[in-house]
C-alpha cells in the first residue's frame, strides 16, 4: 500500500512534467496563491481552501495565473489504502466519497481541514507503531470531511470567454484521439486562427496540442497493452497512430520502454 504526504512551494516559472498521469489517487489542497489545473478535458480554477481529486489514470497538470508563489499539499494513496473503508462501509459509500473533483471547503471550516492535513503529516514521519494505523484513519476522516463539505451549495466558478472554448477543444480532443483529428480542425471548430489556438491551448492547458492528444493516445494504448489481447499494430491503430513504428517511439518517450516490454512487465515500471 502507498501513502504519501508532501507540503511545496511553487513559483510561477514551474512547469509540470511533459506527460503526467499515475496509478494512484491524488489529493491537492491549496493553502495559498491561485492556479489552474486540467483534469482529462476539464478546467479548474483553484483558491485557497479548494481541493482538488485526481483519480488513477487521468491526465493532468497545472499552470499558474494571477500569483508569483503557491503552496499546495499533495497527498497520494492507491487503490488499496482504501480496503478498511471499504471493508467497513461497502464500495458504493467509498466511491461516493471520491466523486467529484473539486472540493471549495468553507471558510468555517477550512481550519479544521488544515489541523487534520497537519495529523497526517505528523503521523508520516513514523512517530510509533501507531502511525500506519493513524494515518489511515485521519484520511478516511478527511475523505468524509470533503464528501459533507460537497453537500453544501458550490458556487459555480466563471470560465472567461477565450479559456472556456479551450476546454470544449480539449474535450473534441479527448473524445475524438482515435482519428486524425488536425490542430487546424480543432482550431476551426471553436473559431479560432490555428496559431493563436496552438499559444491560447498551451497558455491555458500548460499542454501543446500534439502533447496533449499524443498523452491522451499513449494513456489510451497502455490500458490495451495490460487489459487486451490485440497486437500492438491493432492497438496503435484504434488509438489514432496511422505508423506503428512512430506509435513505438511516443510510447517509449512517455512510458520510458517498448510497448512488448510495458505489455511483458504488465506496466511495473
Amino acid at each position: 500500500m502507498e501513502f504519501i504526504i508532501s507540503r511545496t512551494k511553487r513559483s510561477f516559472e514551474f512547469n509540470m512534467a511533459a506527460s503526467h498521469w499515475h496509478p494512484v489517487y491524488e489529493l491537492f489542497y491549496l493553502v495559498s496563491g491561485h492556479c489552474r489545473i486540467i483534469i482529462n478535458h476539464t478546467l479548474h480554477y483553484i483558491e485557497p481552501g479548494d481541493l482538488i481529486l485526481i483519480a488513477p489514470g487521468e491526465i493532468h497538470r497545472t499552470t499558474h495565473y494571477s500569483s508569483p508563489v503557491n503552496e499546495r499539499v499533495t497527498v497520494s494513496f492507491d487503490k488499496e489504502y482504501l480496503g478498511l473503508l471499504k471493508e467497513q462501509c461497502g464500495d458504493q459509500l467509498t466511491n461516493y466519497l471520491l466523486r467529484n473533483s473539486k472540493v471549495s471547503i468553507p471558510v468555517g471550516r477550512q481550519a479544521f481541514a488544515e489541523e487534520l492535513i497537519n495529523k497526517m503529516e505528523y503521523e508520516a514521519a513514523g512517530k510509533d507503531g501507531y502511525s500506519p494505523f493513524m494515518m489511515h484513519i485521519y484520511l478516511y476522516e478527511f475523505l468524509v470531511f470533503l464528501s459533507r463539505c460537497q453537500e453544501a451549495k458550490q458556487e459555480p466558478v466563471k470560465i472567461p470567454v477565450a479559456e472556456k472554448a479551450i476546454e470544449e477543444a480539449a474535450g473534441y480532443i479527448y473524445n475524438h484521439y482515435a482519428s486524425q483529428i488536425t490542430l487546424e480542425e480543432v482550431a476551426d471548430r471553436i473559431h479560432m486562427s490555428p496559431a493563436y489556438f496552438s499559444r491560447k491551448f498551451k497558455a491555458v492547458t500548460g499542454f501543446g496540442y500534439k502533447e496533449y492528444l499524443t498523452n491522451i493516445r499513449i494513456r489510451e494504448a497502455a490500458d490495451m497493452l495490460l487489459n487486451t489481447s490485440k497486437s500492438i499494430t491493432e492497438i496503435a491503430i484504434e488509438c489514432g497512430f496511422g505508423d506503428g513504428n512512430y506509435f513505438g517511439d511516443a510510447f517509449k518517450k512517455i512510458k520510458g520502454v517498448a510497448p512488448r516490454v510495458y505489455r511483458n512487465m504488465q506496466g511495473m515500471i
